[in-house]
């Protein structure tokens, strides 16, 4: 039984963590504020590490993809429907979460002035900013992942010169993974301890919204995962390709389930393609990529989070935010969710890049740790649909040209 629960160990380790810390700031409040430093500290340790982290990752990442760059079409279509996939999740539980309250009404006070939300978004300064130091500050996330995507594509166009960079990055990447996992032994201790003296503030009610707001991911994304599949694998390959999905779907949602991980279900996804009948060498090299860049339901999960903590919050959603939110969402699924780590991650990318309070990033995690599971069946089996679009629009392309040259000897 142990062995089976391995893959959710440190998602059941962290969550207990969650529930000591409330439990904690509900009986002894005063307590449970005197150990908020201890939280205060690790949250400062990941601040401090966010910068490189992003920085190296994803400009490492890039490098290593214009390997691919051969393949210019086939990655051109991959982006293109990584970034449709996840904006329709995002944009689902956006409405879904305008109807149905996450909340349930429920409102904090943090006693603390932020700005998040009010007024109009300045994206100008949220894209760029005007001076190469202003990337090394984490309030200019947006701006460090554009320059590390331009750093990336910059380096694989220097050639044999550029190698040399990208294989200093990968190791530096190592060397940071390391320094995050480091950072990352003490997790439970200071979300628990920062957790605790959030909940020393505020009503017992918050509890029950972490339940609303999880179960209405759930019912959500079990929908979108029945009709987003039988739409997404229509326009990869019609009736043919509905049937032969959902035939060779159950092996790799049931690993998907059970790793919490779409890297490890990846074996089984590829045998899963190549079954389907999708060709080798477009399952081969697409659902590495996809892997990485596909990931619904990380976007999904983003705009679920900033959508709840605007209403607990009780600021309003207005349209700024609601542009903003579907950024960071896409944003999630095709960086940030490949970046390894990415999990806290994405919430000091949501708390950063709207000027929200630390006293969120909690509520955040525990959203994201009971919904990580579903997440990650989304994650995968829709991988498995984007390999069969791509494959059905290479193959057009491909007939296409066929066509054209036929045309040109004539």
């Amino acid at each position: 039984m142990w062995k089976k629960l391995e893959p959710y160990r440190s998602s059941i380790v962290l969550l207990l963590a969650l529930v000591a810390g409330a439990t904690l700031g509900i009986v002894s409040p005063e307590l449970a504020l005197k150990v908020k430093p201890i939280g205060q500290i690790f949250l400062n340790l990941l601040f401090m590490i966010i910068v490189p982290l992003v920085g190296i990752s994803v400009m490492s990442s890039i490098a290593e993809m214009t390997d691919l760059k051969k393949l210019g079409k086939l990655l051109g279509l991959v982006l293109v429907v990584s970034i449709t996939m996840a904006a329709i999740p995002a944009l689902g539980i956006i409405g879904v979460a305008s109807i149905f309250d996450p909340a349930q009404g429920v409102v904090i006070d943090l006693n603390e002035k932020f700005t998040g939300g009010q007024g109009g978004m300045d994206f100008v300064s949220m894209f760029t900013t005007n001076d190469f130091v202003g990337l090394l500050s984490k309030s200019n996330i947006l701006a460090l992942i554009i320059m590390s995507v331009l750093g990336g594509i910059a380096i694989g166009q220097a050639g044999e010169r550029g190698k040399v960079i990208a294989e200093l990055l990968k190791s530096a990447n190592e060397v940071v993974m390391n320094i995050v996992g480091l950072i990352m032994k003490g997790a439970p201790l200071g979300l628990g301890a920062f957790f605790a003296a959030t909940m020393a503030e505020q009503d017992t009610e918050l509890l029950s919204t972490f339940a609303s707001a999880s179960i209405l991911f759930f019912v959500t994304a079990a929908i979108y995962f029945v009709i987003g599949s039988v739409v997404y694998s229509y326009i990869g390959g019609g009736v043919k390709g509905v049937k032969a999905f959902w035939k060779n779907a159950a092996e790799p949602s049931i690993t998907a389930l059970g790793t919490c991980s779409s890297l490890g279900t990846l074996p089984v996804t590829i045998r899963a393609a190549k079954n389907m009948g999708i060709k080798e060498e477009i399952a081969d090299i697409c659902l590495p990529l996809l892997v990485n860049l596909n990931k619904g339901g990380v976007a999904m999960i983003a705009a679920l989070k900033i959508v709840f903590i605007y209403a607990v919050l009780g600021m309003p959603f207005t349209f700024d935010v609601f542009v903003t939110t579907m950024i960071i969402a896409v944003l999630s699924a095709i960086i940030v969710g490949g970046v390894p780590g990415g999990a806290f991650l994405g919430e000091i990318f949501i708390v950063t890049t709207l000027g929200l309070p630390l006293e969120v990033i909690p509520m955040l995690v525990v959203i994201g740790t009971i919904t990580d599971a579903p997440a990650t069946l989304l994650n995968v089996i829709h991988d498995l649909n984007a390999t069969q679009i791509v494959e059905r629009f290479m193959g057009k392309k491909e007939a296409q040209t066929q066509q054209n040259t036929e045309q040109q000897l004539a």
